[in-house]
């Protein structure tokens, strides 16, 4: 068969499917409809997965590590250099960095001679340190860290515990030896071990016990450039590597991340695969309920000489052209509830570039799927039902 014998084929069917679609409007428009459904259904659900996996992306970027905790093995009697930390500070990614050692895990602590000890950590810190750590502090700077006195600040829930008041002259018992309260410092999970901690200087600590535990520098950084920063500090504090520094930064769930963004989206193409699967069965029915009830029509084109093949080709047609017009309508009316429910919610719509004409070609290979079996069982119609009819 020639391209021009081709050519004509498919235009006669085409006309013939155009003119049996616009003949029964009401009919037609039933079988659009299930088709509009199953196509926005389908598009709404693969948006909206798009949308919650970016959503989901954001969060977790919040609750990555917002600072580096780096370890030294073999800590420095006189501390960390302060110019190296004042350079790693400098950086553009960097907050603030200092040192935040825990020196003892336990330190007998009272609120006076006569009242009962409590053990709690002794935390070691500089105003770098604590800065890092995002603590709030009430009353003295923490600057004065830096002067050796009998100074120390408090934890919030210790401060409570030791009932002392806020912004009256206090005093705390530390391994016997009286200290001055200069403050009392709140922190927020991460570091939320401060809340029960004594802070002071390192010279002061040195007085308490000569060497403390865990001798660390914490840095913050923004969220996601732990890992980086980490890499380039390590060499600034220890360029001789005499330190043993280690990070000791707590994982930020990167792997649990992409994880979970995959999952959402595999949950949102699964279920898009599903309405379509479903829409697929709909156009299929309806189809099928079209045929039966075009059986005498049928019957009388097959009594005029149709072949079953045209007859066939006729259903396949129609059901093209109905699942084309009722996909380029879904995919509007799927992107349209999809932008309603991220208005709702508040979030930024997240639109594939890919996913508009890839739901337009599934809706009309939908479509087509779902009319061979009323295409087959139309082209068995034969001239004897037209007249049964």
């Amino acid at each position: 068969m020639s391209r021009r014998q081709l050519w004509n084929a498919a235009r006669s069917v085409l006309q013939d499917a155009a003119l049996s679609l616009t003949a029964k409007p009401v009919r037609t428009v039933g079988m659009v409809a299930g088709i509009v459904l199953g196509v926005a259904s389908a598009t709404a659900a693969v948006l909206i997965a798009d949308t919650q996996q970016v959503q989901i992306d954001r969060r977790f970027d919040m609750q990555r590590s917002p600072a580096i905790v780096l370890q030294a093995d073999y800590p420095p009697d006189d501390g960390f250099d302060s110019e190296a930390l004042a350079s790693i500070a400098g950086l553009e990614p960097v907050g603030a960095a200092g040192e935040l050692s825990i020196w003892l895990d336990n330190v007998a602590v009272a609120a006076n001679q006569y009242s009962a000890v409590s053990g709690v950590p002794l935390v070691v810190a500089d105003a770098g340190g604590l800065a890092a750590a995002d603590t709030r502090v009430t009353g003295m700077a923490p600057q004065s860290l830096g002067l050796d006195r009998k100074l120390a600040w408090v934890g919030a829930d210790l401060g409570e515990r030791l009932g002392l008041r806020p912004g009256s002259p206090e005093t705390i018992v530390v391994n016997s030896q009286v200290y001055s309260v200069a403050g009392v410092i709140n922190a927020d999970a991460g570091f939320g071990y401060l809340k029960t901690s004594v802070v002071v200087s390192r010279a002061t600590a040195q007085r308490i016990a000569p060497a403390g535990r865990t001798i660390r520098v914490v840095a913050s950084v923004r969220p996601g450039a732990a890992a980086a920063v980490a890499g380039y500090v390590t060499p600034r504090l220890d360029p001789f590597e005499k330190l043993g520094i280690v990070d000791v930064t707590p994982p930020d769930g990167e792997l649990l991340m992409g994880n979970v963004a995959a999952d959402l989206r595999m949950i949102g193409l699964a279920l898009g695969a599903f309405v379509g699967f479903v829409g697929m069965v709909a156009v299929a029915n309806t189809m099928n309920m079209t045929v039966n009830q075009r059986s005498r029509e049928l019957g009388l084109r097959s009594a005029m000489g149709w072949s079953s093949g045209r007859i066939r080709n006729l259903i396949l047609v129609e059901s093209g052209i109905a699942g084309s017009i009722a996909a380029i309508i879904g995919c509007a009316l799927g992107i349209l509830t999809a932008m309603c429910w991220a208005a709702i919610q508040g979030w930024q719509l997240i639109v594939a570039k890919e996913l508009p004409p890839g739901v337009i070609f599934a809706g009309i290979a939908a479509s087509l799927v779902g009319g061979i079996i009323p295409a087959r069982q139309a082209a068995k119609t034969s001239p004897l039902t037209a007249m049964r009819s």
